[in-house]
């Protein structure tokens, strides 16, 4: 057999899978070896496997795989959006604001989102509260998406993430202390800024950290627990 008849000419190495069995095969300039492996250890080579593509320079900003889950940033730069917000009695209005940039962090099937207000993203972006009902007191951030299917991060996933954010009605859920002007309810904020329309959503409003993304990924996805908020 020549291990190198239909391998890529870059390869440095290739797994085989033969009946009842693996062989690794490592190709060099002189010579080319095979070993003979077991499923248990092949389960494990690739059961400690981790990709990151670190930081990137599109609204995704990073992605990570890995066995505990898969991981991903985004953002949205700031602008005006059409949402949903339930009014006390059950109303549903739709409304068009400006909204500050905004900061998506996901891990397997859960999702962070706040605010900055930064106009240029980095690691070192600090975090605000993100100005919108039905997200994690606080800092904490953790989206609430009711009932609605949330899918696995990825790449390809992250339209959809995003479409679920501003297209599903945003309810009484975790209203409290995401601005100054409005600390028990922030679609009163929500409302009065779609009655002035303003160009831009006022700064002046975020409740602004010291905590940056890279803390955030670092808690949430690495699970170093940089503030007792995440």
């Amino acid at each position: 057999m020549n291990p190198r008849s239909e391998i890529p000419p870059d390869a440095s190495a290739a797994l085989y899978f033969l009946p009842g069995q693996y062989l690794f095969a490592t190709f060099g300039e002189d010579k080319s070896t095979l070993k003979a492996l077991s499923s248990t250890q092949v389960a494990r080579a690739f059961r400690d496997l981790h990709t990151d593509t670190g930081w990137l320079d599109r609204r995704i900003l990073r992605y990570r795989e890995a066995p505990e889950g898969n991981a991903i940033l985004s953002y949205e730069p700031a602008s005006m959006r059409t949402i949903f917000v339930e009014l006390p009695g059950g109303y549903i209005e739709t409304i068009t604001i400006p909204l500050p940039t905004l900061i998506l962090l996901g891990k397997g099937k859960d999702y962070f989102l706040w605010a900055t207000a930064a106009t240029r993203i980095s690691s070192k972006t600090c975090l605000a509260v993100a100005p919108l009902p039905n997200i994690g007191s606080r800092l904490q951030g953790k989206i609430c998406f009711g009932r609605n299917e949330v899918p696995e991060c990825h790449p390809s996933s992250v339209p959809a993430v995003w479409k679920l954010i501003f297209e599903t009605p945003f309810n009484h859920d975790n209203v409290n202390d995401k601005c100054l002007a409005e600390p028990t309810d922030v679609r009163n904020l929500l409302v009065d800024l779609s009655r002035q329309k303003p160009k831009r959503f006022p700064n002046s409003e975020l409740l602004i950290s010291n905590t940056t993304i890279d803390d955030a990924w670092e808690a949430i996805v690495e699970g170093r627990r940089y503030d007792s908020r995440f």
